[in-house]
């Protein structure tokens, strides 16, 4: 993977469509065990909602002060206060408690997935052995990012961003503490924010494409007259459709975190697997050329690079005497016989 260093976290420059292409890679022949398991991650966190919601649930017509029926008649009364969802805080509760515990389990079910480990639809369910802790890390990341939020919607949006990672840190390494994933959320997306934020706007057309058929069956209900609890029932079927969506993202980001936790590396070219010895020859000695202000090589020039015994010897040759001229020298015991 492409990525640089900036400080001590990772900036990923990959563009959005190759950080799905490794969403895609990781859902490739799991893409039915990924639909089950984000269907009963989603069954959990709504129906039961739905359900104390119909039996504890009261509408905003039930805090009314005055008879509103006389003013705007029964029938219109009645269809009115039929529209109006009704609210239980025992649902609320509900969703607090769970929601931290569901989401930690989401994500050490896609990690464990990117990774090629075996999963099953019932990891959804991990989170809870880490139940306190991620009812904390939920609070915390709540809080902080509601405190931005009360200076805008943008830097809430930001916060957001911001400690993105937190569950999927605490999915990767269990022993970290609520404080220590939120911070370590924030150092790894710094850099980043921009980056996450068009991945995010990236399944928006998916999410249009698949929005097409829910928004079909809420129509019909809508049309048959399903209100109160059937109608959030229908709803929550309706909302099935994104099912895939939410697999294809959650898949994705588990990638992205992947690359900003420096799990994965940059592919390389796979070295030889038989090496072949290559014989090194010894490097020529450079030919001297003459410089074009000196010119050709002359004669002179070429004289006054031969050794100097040389040039002495072709200066002053050395005469060879002949046969005739040898006269071979006299010995003592010849010279003796001579003088008598």
């Amino acid at each position: 993977m492409q990525q640089n260093m900036m400080g001590p976290n990772i900036i990923i420059t990959e563009p959005s469509s190759s950080l799905r292409a490794l969403g895609r890679n990781a859902l490739a022949g799991k893409w039915k065990i990924a639909i089950i398991a984000v269907i009963v991650y989603t069954l959990c966190l709504e129906v039961p909602p739905a359900i104390l919601d119909a039996i504890f649930g009261v509408t905003a017509g039930d805090f009314s002060t005055f008879n509103m029926s006389s003013n705007i008649g029964v029938d219109t009364y009645s269809a009115l206060y039929n529209s109006l969802p009704s609210y239980s805080p025992l649902s609320g509760i509900y969703s607090v408690l769970v929601t931290g515990a569901f989401e930690l389990g989401i994500c050490l079910f896609f990690l464990a997935m990117f990774r090629r480990n075996d999963v099953d639809t019932a990891d959804i369910f991990l989170g809870f052995e880490r139940f306190a802790k991620a009812l904390g890390l939920l609070l915390f990341q709540g809080l902080f990012i509601f405190l931005w939020m009360l200076l805008f919607i943008v830097p809430g949006i930001i916060a957001a961003i911001r400690y993105s990672q937190a569950f999927f840190i605490l999915a990767d390494d269990p022993t970290k503490g609520i404080r220590q994933c939120m911070d370590e959320s924030k150092a790894m997306m710094k850099g980043n924010k921009s980056k996450y934020f068009c991945l995010s706007l990236s399944f928006i057309g998916w999410a249009i494409l698949s929005s097409i058929p829910s928004g079909i069956v809420q129509g019909i209900g809508t049309t048959l007259g399903f209100t109160g609890f059937a109608s959030v029932l229908l709803s929550i079927i309706a909302g099935l459709f994104l099912v895939p969506v939410i697999a294809y993202i959650y898949a994705t980001f588990a990638g992205f975190y992947e690359i900003l936790a420096g799990h994965l590396i940059k592919e390389t070219e796979p070295a030889p697997v038989v090496p072949v010895a290559v014989p090194l020859s010894a490097p020529a000695e450079p030919k001297a050329e003459p410089s074009k202000e000196e010119g050709p090589a002359t004669e002179a020039s070429v004289v006054s690079e031969v050794p100097a015994e040389t040039a002495a010897s072709d200066e002053a040759p050395v005469e060879v005497p002949s046969k005739e001229d040898v006269t071979p020298a006299k010995t003592s015991s010849e010279e003796s016989k001579t003088e008598e």
